[in-house]
């Protein structure tokens, strides 16, 4: 009794630093920058028509169907605008809360496969690694759908192959007893992927049911051949991956509740807004946004195959600094089959699902595989754990490199980003050649300061490590991911956010339109979040000469590019005011708002700077 309350002590208290640290990163100053474009604005845009028209079926963005995503996320945005306001904090908010609740779920499936340190540590690299706290802090889909992947995986772990109350075998005989034991163990699983399937499509119970059955294969157990000959032994090896086996499997796996299961909880919806929509909807969201993207590279998002991995050593920093020494050490025990290899083979093949896939797609995002970021978080977690308990297994190198590395990073934020704007070269900084505004360069100078604790902790935390002080070095670096991370949320992103314009742009409309009848369009600027920000149908510009007929409407505001409005002066543009001027944000130039002529105003006859598009 006294072990098993000191074990609960311990996972309340990592449950709760775990909240707080999480709760810390993700919902902290949400309301502090506009929407970031393009996804963000996309999103919390249609959620924010749909709330106005009451309307919980067909997402609409500008007065038109919108076929990107399924109505999960719009509905939680909704729900945030209904408790909060029409604000990006509202849209942002339980974002958040689905990660902090990803958080604990990942330690929870880590303290089930192996234990509650390597839980923590699995909770706290998701929390603190960079790639997870952004998707976490943006109104888009994909914490969403990374929570209810991870739930139902979770549940098919506990409920199946690590059932603790199981006292069969899991691997001596049939991956029969790898899987839920009771049907409704599997509709609940099945039940959650429907959920997920609400948040993005097919893929959210398409993956899932692969990792389950890709570990299952893996599984099956295979004889022991005694034969010198390399064919006889490789074909063994291959033989549960082969058609015979791969059906017996899905035919185990329950198919028909699965696909029962998530019709259930899916397909309602579905139904409806293809009849709402004639099929629109579904020819979009099927056609375009699934089919397409995965076979033709779209909106120039591609990349070559190894493009997933380098996206992980990105969105898993700081911790992807010991992304060799973890992988080494996985992949030896997996070899050796040490007591925690089917744990070690279920993560490997919930990560090995996401990353294979995906790279063969032809359209290519980091955030497509964040549902795998929970699998690599346990697998980090797991090394962190290892080399804690064993320092004198693990070789030195490769955390005296690891950790030398992360000051370096710090050293690199703090030195590189105020000289990238200040320094020049033949009369221009490195930023003025990438054509990042000037006005944003200056605030470089002091956001640099976000690299200020990963060179101090990191410099601790290597000088302890070689003073053979692993935990110590440990919590040290931990530390150091967390208020870096702070940093960047709280203090430099707020920064740089000031220089956002579509927020100014929809105050502008509202201040300068007509308070009925106003017509607002774009020629030459359109981001998706002024749909949010300027709450009225915005028609976009085709050409000069349809802009210049639109100006002929006394109740018109023109919202344009300096270039584009240079274009029109040229070609004999009637007197028009400039109500409000903006600079651009990160590109230069200028985004200005103009309306035919009224009274005595500032004529726009003046050049301009032109600006690209």
């Amino acid at each position: 009794t006294e072990v098993a309350d000191i074990i609960m002590q311990e996972q309340q208290r990592h449950q709760i630093w775990l909240t707080i640290i999480s709760a810390a990163i993700f919902l902290t100053s949400l309301q502090s920058t506009s929407l970031w474009d393009q996804d963000e604005g996309y999103f919390a845009s249609t959620a924010a028509e749909m709330h106005a028209r009451g309307d919980w079926i067909v997402p609409i963005y500008n007065g038109e169907m919108f076929g990107h995503k399924p109505p999960f996320m719009y509905w939680m945005m909704m729900l945030g605008y209904e408790l909060f306001g029409t604000t990006e904090f509202a849209a942002r908010f339980f974002t958040g809360v689905f990660g902090v609740a990803t958080t604990l779920l990942t330690y929870h499936l880590a303290r089930h496969l192996f234990n509650a340190k390597v839980g923590w540590w699995a909770g706290l690299i998701l929390a603190s690694g960079l790639m997870f706290s952004v998707a976490s802090r943006a109104a888009t889909p994909d914490t969403y759908l990374t929570f209810f992947v991870t739930l139902s995986l979770y549940l098919f772990a506990v409920s199946g192959p690590f059932n603790k109350k199981l006292d069969e075998p899991s691997t001596e005989e049939t991956n029969r007893s790898h899987l839920p034991s009771r049907w409704k163990d599997f509709a609940i699983i099945y039940a959650v992927m429907g959920l997920a399937t609400l948040v993005k499509g097919p893929i959210g119970f398409f993956f899932p049911m692969a990792v389950i059955g890709l570990y299952l294969l893996c599984m099956t157990p295979i004889r022991n051949i005694e034969s010198t000959k390399f064919w006889r032994r490789t074909f063994e090896a291959l033989k549960p991956f082969g058609p015979v086996n791969f059906l017996k499997t899905v035919w185990r796996m329950r198919i028909f509740t699965a696909i029962a299961a998530i019709l259930l909880v899916a397909g309602p919806w579905f139904v409806v807004v293809g009849m709402k929509t004639n099929g629109a909807f579904l020819n979009e969201f099927f056609g375009v946004h699934h089919f397409n993207r995965f076979s033709t590279p779209m909106d120039s998002h591609q990349g070559p195959v190894v493009y997933y991995l380098a996206s992980i050593l990105v969105g898993m920093f700081p911790w992807s600094i010991f992304a060799i020494p973890s992988v080494m050490l996985v992949i030896q025990h997996i070899h050796k089959k040490a007591a925690q290899y089917p744990a070690l083979i279920f993560m490997s093949c919930w990560a090995g699902v996401y990353v294979g896939i995906f790279s063969l797609a032809s359209t290519k995002l980091p955030n497509y595989i964040l549902p795998a970021y929970p699998a690599l978080a346990v697998l980090f977690g797991y090394f962190f754990h290892y080399w804690i308990e064993n320092p004198a297994k693990v070789h030195q190198a490769w955390p005296r490199i690891a950790l030398f590395f992360l000051p370096l990073v710090g050293l690199g934020a703090m030195i590189g980003l105020p000289l990238a704007g200040t320094l020049q070269i033949s009369g221009e900084t490195l930023l003025d050649r990438v054509g990042l505004a000037t006005n944003v360069q200056s605030h470089l100078i002091w956001t640099g300061l976000v690299g200020l604790p990963a060179v101090i902790g990191g410099g601790l935390a290597y000088l302890y490590n070689e003073k053979n002080k692993v935990p110590q070095a440990m919590q040290i670096y931990s530390i150091a991911s967390v208020l870096t991370l702070l940093g960047v949320w709280n203090y430099a992103t707020p920064q740089i956010a000031s220089y956002q314009i579509c927020n100014q742009l929809g105050s502008a409309v509202h201040k300068h339109a007509p308070e009925q009848n106003a017509q607002v369009a774009t020629y030459g600027f359109f981001q998706p979040s002024l749909a949010f920000y300027v709450t009225e149908k915005i028609t976009r510009m085709p050409d000069a000469e349809t802009a210049h007929a639109f100006l002929n409407d006394k109740d018109s505001l023109l919202i344009i590019s300096s270039k584009r409005f240079n274009e029109l002066s040229e070609a004999g543009l009637q007197p028009v005011e400039v109500v409000e001027e903006f600079q651009r944000f990160p590109e230069r130039g200028t985004i200005m708002v103009v309306r035919p002529l009224k009274g005595s105003v500032k004529l726009a006859t003046e050049a301009r700077e032109a600006s690209p598009l």
